[in-house]
């Protein structure tokens, strides 16, 4: 008896681990290059179409907005509301209208749905996001302690520490909102050493640059970084004049730093290499594939906690590379994008055969999760990459906590394969 017991606990154990080593895939298919297409640099969507569709989808999502359409002064009743969904219990009233402040985030800053700080545990339910150093936020609230102001950012709002950010005038932040020439960071990571601190910025973040255009610097001009500004009396490499913020493979960036709370300006040069382009990349399959494959590997940061990414800031960040806004949030990503395919009553001979027609880059949905797709591989099989947290095998759930390629056959906290689990497909494109 004890043998029988033994050798089922052996096969059930082999079982499990023959289930969690094709979680995982490894191998060619976990390359960009078995997914990339020879006409998959033809471009999907032109400058002026991406903007039509951030709008629509900006319509459709209660957290997103056009932060240069923001009036002065917000309503009462708009505020309120965005109080009550980010924390309803937390006794925070406005009674009349509320003059809009403008500040800069100085550093990668948490918006929480509390105004308290990250407590160190990987799934922190009071966390909501995190933004890039040189993200403009409209400040609406001060917490009651002052520690904190409550704010809406591109497409979140919550509260971040007061250390985090600083304050300007309306103009300057306009500036930080639709900077007329800029880098995107197209690397999954990127560091800037700014005054000894170094900032961390994520795929998809923009980071202005000097306006040559406006402040005509020639080639006889000596710069000097000051928390001030910028001074013209001390010898650095000197960058070119008007129409061109480039010298010697490198860019001149305008990063903010906060002075007592105040927004300062330093002027950082940044090498001019592949983890940065001249504005956002030509929105093509191949990109597509390109940048989410940057990620591979990467941890699994629930709300961008350990400094990564979460399902839905993975392909939030690799189409914000290309200037495309998704939400935040994956149940809002799947309310505000284009739909391509809704899986209503569909048996799973039939989910399978949807799934192989929704085009590479689309975003596959199930409760709570979002994975985007890559394409079949040579036995026919779908194929996706994700950020995945956790997957279940035999009812206990093993936590994985990084960005893979896998299948859609394994099983999530419902017990059941997650081809079967999904209610909707997106798409920015309808492919090809």
């Amino acid at each position: 008896m004890k043998k029988i017991i033994l050798t089922a606990w052996v096969m059930l154990m082999m079982s499990a681990m023959a289930m969690a080593s094709v979680i995982e895939i490894g191998g060619e298919r976990a390359t960009p290059e078995y997914w990339m297409s020879a006409d998959g640099d033809r471009v999907l969507l032109s400058a002026a179409q991406i903007k039509t569709l951030n709008a629509q989808m900006r319509g459709r999502d209660f957290y997103s907005t056009d932060l240069a359409g923001l009036p002065s002064q917000m309503p009462a009743a708009d505020v309120q509301a965005m109080l009550d969904k980010s924390d309803p219990e937390g006794g925070y009233s406005v009674s009349s209208a509320v003059e809009v402040q403008y500040a800069v985030t100085v550093k990668r800053a948490n918006i929480r749905l509390k105004p308290n700080r990250w407590n160190g545990d990987n799934y922190d339910d009071d966390q909501g996001t995190a933004l890039d150093p040189a993200e403009p936020i409209a400040v609406l609230l001060s917490s009651r302690d002052n520690q904190f102001v409550f704010c809406r950012a591109r497409n979140y709002f919550g509260w971040i520490d007061r250390n985090e950010v600083a304050f300007t005038d309306r103009a300057t932040w306009l500036t930080y909102v639709e900077p007329e020439e800029f880098l995107v960071v197209v690397d999954h990571k990127k560091t800037v050493e700014v005054k000894g601190n170094r900032l961390l910025f994520q795929m998809g973040a923009v980071i202005p640059l000097f306006q040559t255009t406006s402040h005509k610097i020639s080639s006889d001009d000596k710069i000097k970084f000051t928390p001030q500004g910028i001074n013209f009396n001390v010898m650095i490499p000197a960058f070119p004049s008007v129409k061109t913020n480039h010298a010697d493979s490198t860019w001149l960036a305008r990063l903010p730093i906060s002075l007592k709370g105040k927004l300062r300006e330093v002027y950082v040069p940044i090498a001019d290499d592949a983890t940065v382009n001249n504005g956002w990349l030509p929105c093509t399959q191949n990109n597509i594939v390109r940048q989410a494959f940057k990620f591979l590997g990467d941890e699994y940061g629930w709300g961008g906690l350990n400094d990564s990414v979460d399902c839905s800031a993975f392909v939030g960040d690799v189409y914000r590379s290309m200037g495309i806004e998704l939400p935040r949030d994956a149940g809002n990503q799947e309310s505000a994008m284009p739909i391509w395919a809704v899986f209503n009553n569909v048996g799973e001979y039939m989910r399978q055969d949807i799934v192989k027609r929704a085009p590479v880059g689309a975003l596959l949905f199930k409760p709570g999760h979002v994975m985007m797709k890559l394409g079949q591989d040579k036995n026919g099989t779908p194929m996706i990459i994700h950020a995945m947290s956790s997957y279940v095998v035999n009812g206990e759930r093993i936590y994985l906590r990084k960005v893979i390629v896998g299948d859609l056959y394994y099983q999530g906290v419902a017990s059941v394969d997650t081809i079967d689990q999904l209610t909707t497909i997106s798409a920015v494109t309808k492919g090809a």
